[in-house]
């Protein structure tokens, strides 16, 4: 009765004999689609009878078994695909191939001292340095930082800007230089860029000039690597006018009154 069944309702269901069917680590033989449910699918092979589930088996099982239709081959020379090609990527970087010369071992300074001497060695090149000389260009060189936190002191309060002890920290100086000069501390920094801290300074110069009451000379001396510590010096030292003409000396002045 159960084989009755199962085979008078089989309906639209492919009746061809599938020779060999895996499923899974099962192998069925001489396999027949019986009937099928929402769940299952019931075969004949030959060895008898068998219940599938729908949700453990694949496409192409499924196929097999007239259960899903098969994809459509594709027709690859109907709508061939496109390959757009970067033309940039068989161009070579003309700067990969170049090399810092300045990185290579030979040009990396090697510093040792004894005797009391000091000796650099760059590029196979051996400079012997005196100690007292070393130490003479160090201490030129604090007096020099000594002298230039002086007259930003003198600069920023000759230009209205309180000084303090902000004119004596390194980096902080040069935001009260760009106070003084009444343009925004912010712009410290953008002055690690090269090209804007060179505009950066023209700007300087000539707002530092207009507020320090100075003429066009001044700011050329400023622009000029050469004179720049000649004109930063006189932009301190100098006067703008409008300070004491005396001095602080007392001046005495008389009037003369006409008669009534």
């Amino acid at each position: 009765m159960l084989g009755f069944l199962l085979f008078s309702s089989s309906a639209s269901i492919a009746s061809d004999a599938i020779p060999v069917l895996e499923v899974g680590s099962q192998i069925f033989s001489n396999v027949t689609v019986s009937t099928k449910s929402a769940t299952h699918v019931f075969i004949k092979h030959s060895r008898g009878f068998a219940g599938l589930k729908l949700s453990e088996l694949d496409h192409a099982t499924m196929v097999k078994l007239g259960l899903e239709a098969p994809d459509p081959p594709k027709d690859e020379s109907a709508n061939p695909p496109v390959k757009i090609e970067n033309p940039l990527s068989k161009m070579e970087n003309p700067f990969s191939k170049m090399e810092n010369p300045f990185l290579r071992p030979e040009f990396q300074p090697k510093v040792t001292q004894r005797d009391g001497k000091v000796y650099v060695e760059v590029y196979h090149q051996t400079f012997e340095l005196d100690m007292h000389f070393v130490k003479g260009v160090l201490w030129s060189l604090f007096c020099f930082w000594l002298l230039f936190c002086y007259c930003t002191h003198l600069i920023c309060k000759k230009s209205g800007i309180k000084a303090g002890l902000a004119c004596w920290i390194p980096i902080v100086q040069y935001v009260r230089l760009l106070r003084a000069a009444q343009m925004s501390g912010w712009w410290i920094l953008l002055c690690i860029i090269p090209l804007v801290s060179l505009i950066i300074g023209i700007v300087w110069s000539i707002k530092i000039c207009q507020v320090r009451v100075k003429g066009f000379f001044t700011v050329l001396f400023l622009l000029l690597p050469v004179t720049t510590p000649l004109a930063f010096l006189y932009l301190a030292l100098s006067s703008d006018g409008k300070e004491d003409n005396y001095g602080g000396k007392v001046h005495l002045s008389w009037q003369t009154s006409s008669p009534e």
